[in-house]
């Protein structure tokens, strides 16, 4: 593992490890990831070998507090790229142009343990298992799609991949928890496919720990794959029925509902988002499961923070997917609506970059909402939802929010999964008077 910086004045620094530097072992184990240097610098003394950047070998020897950090930062490493051809793979559905790393699928175990990236599986070798059990990388992220194996392989486009349930099996056994997910295909892992996934896994409590069936995405960028029908209305309803009618049943026999449907199929159904105790331990809110009751219970908790007067009139603009706006617009509009001095808009955006089935707001393009708000008076401010920006603030198309603040003339803030803190922290921002 090559060092990529040195915290002045830490363990690593007071014994003159550089940046360049390699750690190649630990205590004799060698280190080929951050995993490896998790798991082997957790003892109290460390016999490290390290190549220096001309390519000297020595040894260091560090006698530290059993949870202390060195002090170092590695360059990334490369990770493992998915063999499969799925028919539903969001990557094959994207245009032409954007930046790369959006095009990269990501298959690796270590991803799915530090991370919560889901893997299918499929390119674990012996050694990989052997580690993941060793190690106890637990829990990890399995997406299984189907346990029938024939249609496994069609919907991975994989007729190699290895059968998932001797692997589950294996994993289980030895102790390493997984929680695993069903992309859903109308007409194609559905009706007795979806019903025999669900009670195949379910024989794996509480090892397998939680099931999500989250539906399909497809873009207008599908020329030449598998034709698939999206989710909709009366789908979602039904399949909401039969998940009702499982959950009762894994409820008596394990005290946990075990499977969940994403928030989309709820709001799909123009049906009301279950209450708290329909997700158990939100096993799964970073999948879409279970993220828009936590973002209403978080608003209901400390709506009473807010105040009922501004000093100074404020316009505030909340932009929102098209999926979303059903539940925004509701009571917390309604709320909002009742801060004197505060004109809250609230406005969907329509998703032409990626095709108008697409609805969520985590996948809004900076020129859709630079679009849509070019057409509106949006006030002094504008509040993104906080999903539609990766790790480096860019959306898809690259834009910035710094670009929208150009071409529109306002202040725009990117809010959080908090509105009411993040409503507080732009008013004060604002010097609105609170």
């Amino acid at each position: 593992m090559k060092i990529k910086s040195v915290e002045k004045g830490g363990l690593a620094d007071k014994h003159s490890i550089q940046p360049g530097d390699e750690i190649q072992e630990i205590n004799n184990s060698p280190i080929e990831d951050f995993i490896d240097y998790k798991f082997q610098s957790s003892d109290e003394i460390l016999n490290l070998r390290i190549k220096d950047k001309s390519g000297r070998i020595r040894g260091v020897r560090i006698v530290k507090k059993t949870d202390q950090d060195l002090g170092i930062t590695f360059e990334e490493k490369k990770y493992r790229g998915c063999g499969n051809k799925c028919i539903f793979c969001f990557v094959h559905q994207l245009p032409e142009g954007l930046r790369k790393p959006l095009y990269f699928k990501d298959e690796d175990y270590r991803l799915s343990f530090l991370h919560g990236n889901f893997i299918t599986l499929t390119n674990l070798s012996e050694q990989d298992i052997q580690r993941i059990i060793k190690q106890r990388l637990s829990p990890l992220y399995v997406s299984v799609h189907t346990t029938d194996e024939s249609l496994r392989k069609q919907i991975l486009g994989n007729p190699k991949a290895p059968d998932i349930l001797p692997l589950i099996h294996r994993l289980t056994e030895n102790r390493i928890e997984l929680h695993t997910q069903i992309v859903l295909c109308p007409g194609v892992n559905n009706g007795p496919y979806l019903e025999k996934t669900v009670y195949d896994l379910s024989l794996f409590y509480p090892w397998v720990k939680s099931l999500a069936i989250v539906p399909v995405g497809l873009t207008k960028y599908r020329k030449g794959l598998p034709r698939l029908k999206p989710v909709d209305r009366e789908y979602s309803r039904k399949l909401i029925k039969s998940v009702k009618r499982w959950q009762s049943y894994f409820r008596r026999k394990y005290k946990s509902n075990f499977v969940y449907v994403a928030d989309e199929f709820y709001l799909l159904a123009g049906l009301d988002i279950p209450p708290k105790k329909y997700y158990d331990e939100f096993y799964q809110v970073e999948n879409g499961v279970g993220m828009v009751r936590k973002f209403l219970d978080t608003f209901e908790r400390k709506d009473k923070l807010l105040p009922w007067k501004l000093k100074h009139r404020f316009h505030l603009t909340l932009v929102t997917g098209m999926l979303a706006y059903r539940f925004l617009s509701g009571h917390i509009f309604n709320r909002l609506k009742q801060i004197k001095h505060l004109r809250v808009n609230l406005t969907p955006v329509k998703n032409d970059f990626l095709g108008k089935s697409v609805t969520v707001s985590g996948l809004l393009s900076g020129k859709d909402i630079l679009r849509t708000l070019k057409k509106s008076k949006h006030g002094e401010s504008i509040m993104l939802p906080p999903n539609c920006l990766n790790s480096d603030g860019l959306f898809l198309d690259d834009l910035k929010p710094s670009d929208l603040e150009k071409k529109l003339r306002v202040k725009i803030a990117v809010g959080s999964y908090d509105l009411v803190k993040s409503l507080l922290s732009l008013l004060s921002e604002r010097n609105s008077g609170v």
